[in-house]
């Protein structure tokens, strides 16, 4: 239909002219006209066929009519046709590209501003563009929504509004740097005012875009949201900040305002309190606030309002405008710290985290902060003991060096530090290693941990000599091993002397009591030996006695009784001389007349009064004939001896021999007496020189005596200033040994002996 419709028209114009009778050149303009219309709708070749079919319909008439007028002038507008159907089919090609093309750009364009448009909606910051004067053109729904506003609202105030007035100022002068073209960007750290009263801190960057002609142009407008950034930093310098005043503070008084205020300031809180427990831990007390007139009198009971929520669940709670988080020590919550503002907010995550570790912090730090004040007092407490105390206390390192010692102690050893240091304590552990030692103790290093005491004298600088009790005490470092050593020092010297006195008077005692009981037993032993022996000669010289009396006996009976009387008197007699004797030695009364003495002829005449009436024993001598003379009482020393024999005769069986000698022993002449007795048991040797001491045991309880013969020899000897001893076995015999000083080295003594 579109294509036929040229042709239809060319064949109703050549029919119009037909039926007029028209020359060509008056219907050249419609034939015009039709080529043309096809030409700027139609394809080239519809357009030259349409030219060709219109040029053919002018050159009809003039070929039909042979006029050869006509004919030149119709093919000219013919030619004239074609052309313009070709000349417009270009130009409309070359226009329907052209079109093509802007159609295409325009086409772009859009769709680059769709996308443009998507990424600035999608973008996270706020994108905005302005006039020089500061109102909007344009803002993006992230700004608007930073504004608090919504897109047309927030195109209604200018940019210098945004701010705070606080912060408007400095904006102002900014936008006049960028509208006098001084500066091409402009930024800075503000926070936008928002319609809620609310604030929020954003990074505002300002930039100048170029206008068509001088003096004008646009401001770009970006704002980011930095209040995440801003938290995060607040957070971080709030906990710096409160750790620091941890550190810093000398205590929680002091440092609680300080921990409040840091939790206001940083993280924009109106008000902050410290709520503590009462002393019977059945409520809380707000103690510190950052403002004073936020200290509270009432107390809160556990889970009542959101102090007592907190306290009883020991986690943070938030309400509207306030929010508290507990103060925790190993678990448990010993406060809590509420925080207010004048406005609705709900803290993040982070804050709350923040919070929930400064409660711990907090808690760690008041604990910390009570055990140091309990470490000072103690520390105050043990430093005024251990300078005002009365006992020495000196502080030694490991190595036995002393590194302290308290006034006391220098005071009672009259010292001063360093001389203590430098020797007299040195002197001390040498002393307290000695008598460690003496106690099978370990030394002062080596025994340190045992806790026992060791006394030692030692002198002070005075002069004076004191005894000192030294008592030491480890005390071990972190790991358990003595660090140092502390040794308490006191001045034992009045109880050690009166116990000194206590213990000679109580060993006075103890001898006295001995003496007493010894003197009881002797007592006893005299009066059974003495009553024995007197009752013994009485009842003989009784019973001879009254057979004289009674008469009828001969002569011979008569002297032979008389022999006995006397015999018995004699004893008795020589009991009364032998007890005057002890007693006249005992308590010096006897006087010993010294001479020179020939201790041999002693020997020989002890021997010859013995043998008469030792018939059944043999003696024996063996004298050194060149033994000086001695210096002594002849007839003490005949006692002595007399008595020794005696006593080994008696104590000898039958048949026994009783051996006499005498050598020099130095300075001494030594007599030695020696029987093959019944000998004297080892137990009974120690007391055999005590007065009425007698041997109890075996045979020797048969043979008379009164225990004083060897009693009064020991004291004769020891007078003569010599001593006396006996070696003795069971059924072997006994040897009595005694010595008596030589006479003075400048008399001759072979000259005396042969004189």
């Amino acid at each position: 239909m579109r294509r036929g419709t040229p042709f239809a028209a060319l064949a109703a114009i050549f029919a119009v002219q037909a039926l007029a009778d028209a020359q060509s050149v008056v219907a050249f303009p419609l034939y015009l006209a039709v080529v043309l219309v096809v030409a700027l709708q139609q394809n080239r070749a519809e357009s030259i066929a349409v030219a060709a079919v219109a040029a053919m319909a002018v050159l009809v008439r003039p070929i039909a009519t042979g006029d050869a007028s006509e004919v030149a002038p119709a093919v000219l507008l013919a030619g004239v046709l074609v052309a313009v159907a070709i000349t417009m089919t270009e130009l409309t090609r070359h226009m329907r590209n052209a079109a093509s093309a802007e159609q295409r750009r325009l086409d772009g364009l859009v769709a680059s501003e769709r996308r443009l448009r998507a990424t600035l909606e999608s973008v996270d910051v706020g994108l905005g563009l302005a006039e020089l004067d500061g109102s909007w053109i344009q803002v993006n729904d992230r700004l608007a929504a930073m504004l608090g506003r919504g897109r047309d609202a927030a195109l209604q105030v200018t940019l210098s509004e945004l701010a705070r007035e606080t912060e408007r100022s400095d904006l102002e002068d900014g936008l006049n740097l960028l509208r006098s073209g001084d500066v091409l960007r402009w930024s800075a750290e503000l926070d936008l005012a928002r319609p809620n009263g609310g604030k929020l801190p954003v990074d505002l960057l300002v930039a100048r875009l170029p206008g068509a002609a001088a003096g004008d142009g646009c401001l770009l407008v970006q704002v980011v949201d930095i209040s995440a950034r801003k938290r995060s930093d607040a957070l971080r310098d709030c906990a710096a900040a409160m750790r620091q005043v941890i550190l810093a503070a000398g205590g929680v008084e002091a440092a609680m305002p300080q921990l409040l205020a840091a939790l206001c300031g940083y993280l924009d809180w109106d008000a902050a309190r410290q709520w503590t427990l009462e002393p019977d831990r059945q409520a809380m007390r707000a103690r510190c606030a950052s403002n004073p007139n936020a200290v509270s009198t009432a107390t809160v009971r556990s889970g009542a309002g959101l102090v007592g929520r907190v306290w009883q669940s020991g986690v943070l709670a938030a309400e509207e405008e306030s929010v508290a988080f507990p103060i925790l020590d190993s678990g448990e919550v010993i406060g809590v710290i509420e925080l207010i503002s004048d406005r609705a907010r709900t803290p993040a995550d982070d804050e709350v985290t923040m919070l929930a570790n400064a409660g711990v912090e907090i808690g760690q730090f008041i604990r910390r902060s009570e055990t140091t004040q309990a470490l000072r007092r103690s520390e105050a407490d043990h430093r005024a003991i251990y300078e005002r105390s009365p006992i020495g206390i000196a502080r030694i390192s490991s190595d036995g060096e002393m590194l302290e010692a308290n006034p006391a102690l220098l005071h009672m050893l009259d010292h001063d530090e360093a001389r203590m240091r430098a020797s007299a304590w040195p002197d001390l552990l040498r002393a307290y290693d000695q008598a460690a030692a003496r106690s099978h103790k370990p030394s002062f290093l080596a025994g340190v941990s045992d806790g026992g005491s060791i006394q030692v004298r030692a002198a002070t600088g005075a002069g004076t000599w004191l005894w000192l009790q030294l008592t030491a005490t480890p005390i071990p470092d972190q790991s358990g091993r003595p660090e140092h050593v502390l040794v308490l020092v006191e001045d034992v010297t009045a109880v050690r002397e009166t116990s000194d006195r206590l213990a000679e008077a109580l060993e006075s005692q103890r001898d006295a009591n001995a003496n007493l009981e010894k003197l009881d037993r002797t007592k006893s032993e005299f009066l059974s030996i003495v009553s024995h022996e007197f009752r013994t000669a009485l009842t003989g010289i009784q019973g001879f006695s009254e057979l004289i009396r009674d008469g009828g006996l001969e002569a011979d009976e008569v002297r032979a009784y008389g022999g006995y009387i006397f015999n018995d008197a004699d004893r008795v007699n020589r009991l009364i001389g032998d007890m005057l004797d002890l007693d006249r030695m005992e308590s010096g009364r006897m006087a010993m007349r010294t001479s020179d003495v020939d201790i041999n002829d002693v020997l020989a005449e002890a021997v010859s009064r013995a043998v008469p009436s030792a018939a059944s024993v043999e003696f024996k001598s063996d004298f050194d004939p060149r033994l000086p003379i001695v210096a002594g009482d002849r007839d003490r020393l005949i006692q002595v001896v007399s008595n020794l024999v005696n006593n080994a005769v008696k104590y000898s069986p039958e048949g026994g021999m009783v051996t006499m000698s005498s050598r020099v022993d130095g300075r001494y002449a030594l007599v030695s007496v020696t029987d093959t007795g019944i000998g004297i048991p080892a137990e009974e040797i120690g007391h055999v020189f005590e007065r009425f001491r007698r041997v109890r045991s075996g045979a020797a309880q048969s043979i008379p005596g009164t225990g004083l013969g060897l009693t009064i020899v020991k004291q004769i000897v020891e007078m003569h200033g010599g001593k006396i001893w006996v070696e003795s076995a069971v059924g072997h015999g006994s040897s009595f040994h005694f010595t008596i000083p030589l006479a003075p080295e400048d008399a001759n003594a072979m000259q005396l002996r042969h004189g």
